[in-house]
């Protein structure tokens, strides 16, 4: 145990590396939490470590996707603090946000982005906020709004089209 317990002191070292690498910025009670989210997805799974590869090389995937995860909810509380309007209806977001530094977060971005959730109808928006910001599963959605998960699933998708459509239609015009 003592010996896995240090080979598996190379996650913080990996976690800090992929943050440099990948350019995330997240900082460190950030990255703190990250590793401690790889020990917790980790230890449950040790069992079905085959041993074909280096532990270190599976503890590297583990990294690699809990940094990802952190660093796309990060990227959606960045886009919603600066979208913060009047009330709950005007805080929503697209599918996949991209990084700060693209063209969405620039002010013309945010102002085409706030234009394609205002014209959601409000089902629309509301299943789009509970899934994409709250981090809502369908399944959860579907209860609390006593609907099937399929239509959950059916309205977030139509809302998500309709605001690339939407902000497609931006960039053509402010291209």
């Amino acid at each position: 145990m003592e010996l896995l317990v240090q080979r598996l002191r190379c996650v913080a070292h990996f976690v800090h590396r992929l943050n440099r690498m990948l350019g995330c910025g997240l900082g460190a009670d950030q990255l703190e939490d990250v590793v401690q989210q790889v020990h917790a997805a980790l230890w449950p799974r040790l069992r079905d470590y085959s041993g074909a590869a280096a532990l270190e090389s599976w503890v590297y995937g583990f990294c690699r996707n809990c940094l990802r995860a952190t660093t796309r909810h990060e990227r959606r509380r960045f886009h919603f603090r600066s979208l913060d309007v009047e009330g709950e209806e005007g805080r929503e977001c697209v599918a996949e946000l991209p990084h700060p530094t693209e063209s969405l977060f620039r002010a013309e971005g945010i102002d085409a982005l706030r234009a394609a959730l205002d014209a959601l109808a409000p089902e629309e928006r509301l299943v789009v906020e509970l899934r994409h910001l709250e981090d809502w599963s369908f399944e959860a959605i579907a209860a609390h709004l006593a609907l099937p998960a399929s239509t959950v699933k059916d309205r977030c998708y139509r809302a998500l089209l309709k605001m690339r459509a939407r902000l497609r239609s931006h960039d053509v015009h402010a291209g």
